[in-house]
């Protein structure tokens, strides 16, 4: 006779077990069956027997973690025989004596937030389901529109599967130790407890996000629910961002660990500068740079829209500066552009920043309004097209700049207001007579016996300045103004809270500038347009805005993408995820600094811009994210999707009604050998009896 049993399991491959039992064989089908059986039962748990050591309300996670050290870094066990070296970002092998390594990327976490919140305790074997259509949602009392607009758009994320089987192939490595430590044993996800509730409560709904905006929050899950904790809309905003990365997927279940975190920011002004002059980047792309800040909590969009290559600000006081300063005529920023991108920014808790540079970096303006610049000479001729920076002699200069600066204050909401500053370039105005008799006239005026250059670009920036003064009196929020360091190096008229962007010096000049009540954002060693193809972004992580020590006065920092060599196509890749490294430290506690503990973290986080839709570049070298197989676990239960976590696993037949078989099975096979050996006895009472 010939026995077949094809059994199934949802979570694995159909296992065929095909044996055909002839005479010569009965015993060894006898032996066969029960070592199948056994096998299948030291494999199995039905779902009635599986009780959770927690106590009702909680299920064990050891189907995907073998401990809490295991999820903060998974390369680095002692039963692994490799590692992940920070020193030169390889694998290297434990007891190598050849000191061979492996360029590779660390194996990324399984649900750990970026950047890391201040406070964040969780408790890796409990785990919760969420599903879409049982969760109930229950807002603040106040009529907050930004808030109901935040939750809508994180349930789309949150409720949309990115990750399945956490396969990785490092789980292959050959070792015969290697297979002690993967996972012995694994859940129905079904038997999780299912969380149905979402409290999201705020005390305050502000319109417009401000330096002074709260984004404090406390976030917690457990039994009872999910609940969301903010003085004002920003901070719910950030704490959106963080359930909705501590939330992960496995075999299209929505699952969360049990979790409590108290978060805020350890820097108010957290941003990233975007150069639109010397490449146009289109206001999709910048949407694309607000989503990726969004995912990273920085919370300002430092916009520098015009310099020397180009004007696309479409001014409606001065029309032509766009209209002959822009590269081409489509390529400028309308007034509805402009409200789009402010309003994309506030939904999302970020503030955008204009800087109209001046007075140098003005080239482009001399197409629409030449009379505003400098004209250069050599040897006291005109050069053709050669225009310096903008002429400080004629007083149409100021009233044009106050006028210019009306129209900014009214367009763009924020407080802060960059004026530039930085790189004036002297030679222009000693080669050109006007200017020169200008000085004299100046020193004559102060008491000077030198016609001095300098003298001149603090005569302009006080008028300057004044004039912004004036027309920001009338402001609901007032005007604080941001320069860049060479305003103050050139001990060049500053009013008090005055911003200093740091860009060319270190922290060691932090103390002079707050003594004179004067606040910081650094940006020295946060450069995009300079980083080398390579892992580098451990030197972003390692900059300190304050250097060794807390100073005060230090309002934050700002990474800096200047256009010359990035263009629309190729931005969003040069600044994620190198940028991010910046955002765990504008953020995180001054104490995180851990690289090798950060690496797989961010290697998750990588994935996770990828999934929602933003372009990143390599983060630690060669590895792989799969972002092809989103879905929706309520509308696609079979469909196989594949992340970069790892979590080492062996399949296992995981069905109730196939226990049961299996145990049928066992006592069959019990049977048919006890059956077998009295047949055989009888057979051998027979040949004594005969002889």
């Amino acid at each position: 006779m010939a026995l077949k049993f094809v059994l199934k399991c949802s979570t694995v491959f159909p296992t065929v077990i095909d044996v055909k039992i002839t005479g010569a064989m009965r015993t060894d089908c006898g032996f066969i069956c029960i070592l199948c059986a056994l096998e299948i039962v030291r494999t199995t748990r039905p779902a009635a027997d599986y009780k959770s050591p927690h106590g009702k309300g909680a299920a064990t996670q050891d189907w995907m973690e073998m401990s809490h050290e295991y999820v903060e870094n998974p390369l680095i066990l002692p039963e692994i025989p490799v590692g992940w070296d920070q020193k030169d970002f390889k694998l290297n092998f434990h007891g190598d004596p050849l000191k061979f390594k492996l360029r590779r990327a660390p194996i990324p976490t399984i649900g750990s937030p970026w950047p890391k919140p201040q406070k964040h305790v969780k408790d890796s074997k409990v785990l919760y389901r969420l599903r879409k259509d049982r969760l109930v949602i229950k807002r603040t009392e106040i009529e907050c529109p930004t808030l109901q607009e935040g939750i809508e758009r994180y349930k789309e994320q949150i409720f949309t599967c990115l990750n399945y089987s956490h396969d990785n192939n490092l789980r292959n490595i050959y070792d015969r130790d290697l297979r002690k430590t993967m996972i012995s044993s694994k859940r129905l996800l079904g038997e999780i407890p299912l969380l149905t509730l979402l409290i999201v409560n705020i005390t305050r709904c502000s319109f417009w996000p401000s330096l002074e905006s709260n984004e404090s929050y406390q976030l917690s899950s457990t039994a009872d629910g999910i609940e969301l904790l903010a003085e004002d809309v920003w901070g719910a905003l950030r704490g959106l961002e963080t359930l909705s990365q501590i939330i992960f997927c496995s075999q299209n279940t929505i699952l969360i660990r049990k979790t409590k975190i108290e978060d805020f920011p350890r820097f108010r002004h957290r941003g990233i500068m975007v150069d639109t002059a010397r490449h146009y980047i289109e206001k999709e792309t910048l949407f694309q740079i607000m989503r990726g800040m969004e995912m990273n909590k920085f919370n300002v969009l430092h916009w520098h829209i015009t310099d020397d290559q180009s004007f696309p600000y479409e001014s409606r006081t001065f029309p032509e500066l766009s209209k002959k300063g822009a590269f081409h005529p489509l390529l400028v920023y309308s007034q509805t552009d402009i409200k789009d991108i402010l309003e994309f920014g506030r939904q999302r808790g970020i503030r955008v920043v204009p800087e109209i540079d001046t007075p140098a970096h003005v080239f482009s303006w001399s197409f629409g309004k030449p009379e505003l610049l400098t004209q250069c000479y050599n040897s006291g001729e005109i050069v053709p097209a050669l225009m310096g920076p903008l002429n400080p002699a004629r007083n149409s200069t100021y009233s044009f700049l106050q006028d210019l600066y009306k129209e900014i204050l009214s367009v763009f909401k924020d407080q802060l207001v960059h004026i530039g500053g930085d790189e004036v370039p002297f030679q222009c105005w000693y080669s050109n007579p006007e200017v020169v008799n200008f000085a004299k006239h100046l020193a004559k005026q102060f008491g000077s016996r030198t016609t001095d250059m300098k003298s001149v670009l603090k005569y302009f920036t006080k008028r300057f300045v004044d004039g912004i003064l004036k027309e920001a009196a009338s402001r609901e929020n007032k005007v604080r103004l941001m320069v860049w360091e060479d305003s103050f190096s050139k001990d060049l008229f500053l009013p008090e809270n005055t911003v200093v962007q740091l860009w060319y010096t270190g922290t060691q000049v932090i103390p002079d500038i707050v003594r004179r009540n004067l606040s910081v954002v650094f940006s020295s060693c946060w450069y995009v347009d300079l980083v080398e193809p390579g892992i580098k972004w451990h030197k972003f992580y390692n900059c300190d805005p304050e250097g060794p020590r807390s100073i005060p006065g230090v309002l934050g920092g700002e990474v800096c993408a200047w256009g010359e060599h990035i263009t629309n196509k190729d931005i969003l890749l040069r600044i994620w995820p190198i940028s991010s490294a910046a955002a765990e430290r504008l953020w995180s506690a001054k104490s995180v600094t851990n690289v090798e503990e950060a690496a797989p973290r961010l290697e998750e986080h990588r994935c996770r811009m990828l999934r929602r839709g933003v372009p990143v570049s390599s983060a630690s070298g060669p590895g792989f994210c799969e972002t092809q197989h989103a879905s929706k676990p309520e509308q696609s239960q079979n469909r196989r999707e594949i992340n970069i976590n790892y979590a080492p696993q062996k399949q296992y037949i995981c069905n109730k009604s196939l226990m049961e078989f299996t145990v049928m099975l066992f006592f069959c096979g019990i049977l048919g050998f006890l059956y077998i050996v009295q047949r055989s006895k009888k057979r051998h009472y027979f040949k004594c009896f005969s002889r």
